[in-house]
């Protein structure tokens, strides 16, 4: 009888074991009223990304001030849409991103905060069998890291579409609204008219 051992799929299992946990990632959708602050806890060295995205408001435009521990700016960006940061903690602390703007109504944002680098959580194999497959996991990672990312900006992308497509709703009822109103004036008044007109015949008579 031949036996099949399974202890080949254990370095798998143990490789997609230590990558999920390796990476935080702090990701929310939130209305700025004008100014809006975030605090992260980084620890040195770390490597960490920043990407925002304005998906409803006026101009789809926000301003964006990243503060190390020190309570120094380490990033600024003004009137931007769209923005990725890609930066390394030069200190252990906590970080701060805030959001500012200047429009009379409230903005919604979406923003991610990941922390980490899966490839330097890896575990150091010593068997030369196991590289090819440390390859593939890490292949396989990093093609559903970029699935996932294309997936959310398209989800925001259609998420502003939709926004800006009931505001331009809206307006064409409020124009549709006021032509209305304009036609049913300029019926009552050309009515009012033509009445004058045979009131002042009659009168002549």
């Amino acid at each position: 009888m031949e036996l099949h051992s399974s202890t080949s799929y254990l370095p798998l299992g143990i490789l997609l074991a230590v990558l999920c946990p390796a990476v935080l990632s702090v990701e929310l959708t939130v209305k700025i009223p004008n100014k809006m602050c975030f605090h992260e806890d980084i620890k040195a060295d770390t490597k960490f990304t920043f990407e925002y995205q304005v998906i409803e408001g006026s101009d789809y435009h926000i301003d964006l001030s990243l503060f190390g521990p020190d309570n120094k700016e380490i990033y600024s960006q003004q009137k931007q849409q769209y923005d990725s940061i890609h930066q390394t903690a030069f200190a252990g602390g906590v970080y701060t991103a805030c959001f500012s703007h200047t429009s009379l109504t409230s903005k919604t944002v979406y923003f991610d905060w990941v922390l980490g680098d899966a490839q330097d959580h890896l575990p150091v194999s010593h068997h030369q069998a196991l590289t090819a497959l440390e390859s593939s996991t890490m292949y396989i990672h990093d093609r559903l890291k970029v699935a996932v990312d294309y997936q959310t900006h398209f989800r925001l992308r259609e998420t502003q579409g939709r926004d800006h497509a009931e505001h331009m709703n809206e307006i064409v009822a409020y124009l549709s609204l006021a032509e209305a109103i304009v036609l049913v004036a300029v019926s009552v008044m050309e009515v009012y008219i033509l009445r004058s007109f045979f009131a002042d015949k009659r009168a002549n008579i």
